[in-house]
């Protein structure tokens, strides 16, 4: 049993599908081709077949589906559960359809669950998340005024949910699910990563990063954090194994 990653996987389908035989025209709402990413789920589809088996876990750190609601992100939810493996999911910052927890956890097919500011244990590791946020002191991003109380708020939320994971299971190694990197090349640290490091936390996968702006990327271990970029197309649509010192997966 294995834990793979992968996130940002900008889906919008605009109806119930299946793997194969997606009409690109009538089945998508928002095409990602302009970036590039040509038909990308099925790039996504064949190489998570390649790699995850039924009994291996994904973890899919934010952005999965373009939708509004929550009634159209189901679509994308379906397609993804025909996919093999245990998946655990959490949001990013398009996920306009996130309402409440409640609501996007009675949505998730079966095989599937949703974390955010909370944690599950899979693969005898704890995985915690929530979504994150722009960094202070990326001052081609931030602002002080509009972001600073939802930086807080979100670095609030992962503590709340290590807290929780801790004293529930605290002999178990524990991932951690972002959205935004907790650490960049510009600013080497964070209110997410002092968290991190306060609970022990092993590893943290995230995504948020594409194209150029993936050279920004903090990857590897970091003041004993094993940090991880894994959005899909940094990764080349392929899910990724997730790192977790210590323990001795399938494909180490």
């Amino acid at each position: 049993m294995t834990i793979y990653a992968i996130s940002d996987l900008h889906l919008s389908f605009n109806k119930p599908v299946t793997l194969y035989g997606i009409d690109h025209d009538r089945d998508v709402t928002k095409p990602m081709d302009v970036f590039g990413w040509e038909r990308h789920y099925d790039r996504i589809r064949d190489q998570w077949l390649e790699v995850v088996k039924p009994e291996d876990t994904v973890l899919i750190p934010g952005d999965i589906s373009w939708a509004m609601k929550i009634e159209t992100a189901k679509n994308d939810f379906g397609w993804i559960a025909q996919l093999p493996g245990k998946k655990v999911l959490s949001p990013g910052n398009h996920c306009y359809y996130v309402s409440s927890k409640k609501k996007v956890r009675e949505a998730m097919p079966e095989g599937m669950y949703w974390i955010d500011a909370d944690y599950t244990v899979v693969e005898g590791c704890v995985v915690a998340g929530t979504r994150g946020w722009t960094l202070p002191g990326d001052h081609r991003f931030w602002d002080e005024e509009r972001d600073r109380s939802i930086y807080e708020r979100q670095v609030g939320r992962l503590r709340l949910a290590l807290e929780a994971a801790v004293k529930a299971e605290p002999d178990k190694p524990i991932i951690v699910m972002l959205h935004y990197p907790p650490v960049t090349k510009h600013v080497r640290s964070s209110g997410f990563f002092d968290v991190m490091k306060e609970f022990g936390v092993s590893t943290c996968v995230y995504g948020h990063l594409h194209g150029k702006a993936a050279e920004e990327a903090v990857q590897g271990e970091y003041e004993g954090i094993d940090l991880q970029l894994v959005a899909c197309d940094y990764l080349d649509f392929r899910p990724v194994q997730v790192r977790v010192p210590g323990v001795d997966h399938r494909n180490e």
